[in-house]
């Protein structure tokens, strides 16, 4: 498919009224009839026959179509341009549906024509590409699979206890603390953790997740049922908190629409950010009760509208 070089005017001018307007939608229309070709003076001579025959240098096959929303005028742009090209092999004249002129074998080669501008729709999905490819990027810098896979592990395999996933989460925390507080060596994991400015409930919860691992580390101790709770809970909440960290300089409850695309609805772009951010953190987190846990939440705190908190399921 050919790229077309798109007018710096973002509208078409209407050829009939010069109204000029952001096209709300183009419609495919498959054109078909035959070529119309030039033919000079049939000569007969004896039993021969001998006329000029010239197809043109170039067909339209498939065209895009819009129409003026002032006047209503119908406006074609084609879609597949044939033009015309000689056959290296003869022999393929029939196969390719070529044609002979002049002693030389040709065909139609077809390139299809993007539209020639851009439309409501196409505006839509761009603005809301633009927001997906931020959020996305944002959250590239949070390894999830550094993060999740020992949650995931503890979860979906019976070797893989509470202990080992603790052990696992601290090891990850306290390389977070070392990339993230100024001067890491002079300091004790206690101190590395205030330093990371966590609210106060996280904090405390990193700090008890800190003491229980120490206590299993160095003392014979089993984790009770309660403790396990305490562990997820604290995991769910620090993940939490480094996505809000990464997503909220985002503000993405300020998505602006500039006024020449006020066809754009917010509240649309809102959804699809939504079901974005549900999708990628949905599927990389693998929280039970992820909604009412983790996503709701977030999405009260960024800013985004819920709408009747119709989110997809799980």
């Amino acid at each position: 498919m050919t790229t077309n070089n798109t007018s710096l005017n973002k509208r078409i001018k209407c050829p009939i009224c010069s109204f000029q307007f952001i096209p709300e939608a183009f419609h495919h229309e498959k054109i078909h009839f035959d070529v119309v070709e030039s033919k000079g003076e049939l000569i007969k001579f004896q039993n021969e026959k001998h006329q000029v025959i010239i197809k043109p240098y170039s067909i339209i096959r498939d065209s895009w179509v819009t129409y003026c929303p002032e006047c209503g005028f119908i406006i074609k742009f084609a879609e597949e341009i044939g033009k015309k090209e000689e056959l290296g092999d003869p022999s393929l004249i029939e196969k390719l549906s070529g044609f002979k002129e002049f002693g030389k074998t040709y065909k139609y080669n077809i390139e299809t024509q993007n539209k020639p501008y851009k439309d409501y729709l196409d505006y839509f999905i761009e603005k809301v590409d633009k927001v997906k490819n931020r959020i996305n990027s944002a959250l590239d810098e949070i390894d999830f699979i550094h993060w999740g896979s020992p949650y995931h592990e503890w979860k979906h395999d019976k070797n893989f206890d509470a202990f080992k996933f603790l052990v696992k989460f601290y090891t990850n925390l306290e390389d977070h603390c070392n990339t993230h507080v100024e001067d890491p060596n002079n300091k004790d994991m206690q101190q590395k953790i205030e330093k990371l400015n966590l609210p106060n409930e996280l904090n405390n919860s990193m700090q008890e997740l800190r003491d229980l691992r120490n206590k299993i580390v160095h003392e014979a101790y089993e984790i009770t049922e309660e403790e396990e709770t305490k562990i997820e809970s604290g995991y769910i909440q620090f993940m939490y908190w480094l996505v809000s960290k990464y997503l909220k300089p985002l503000n993405l409850d300020k998505i602006e629409i500039e006024p020449e695309y006020n066809f754009i609805d917010i509240n649309k772009i809102n959804h699809e950010i939504r079901e974005f951010i549900h999708l990628y953190l949905g599927n990389t987190l693998r929280i039970k009760n992820f909604d009412d846990k983790f996503l709701i939440p977030l999405l009260n705190e960024l800013r985004i509208k819920i709408e009747n908190n119709n989110l997809t399921d799980n």
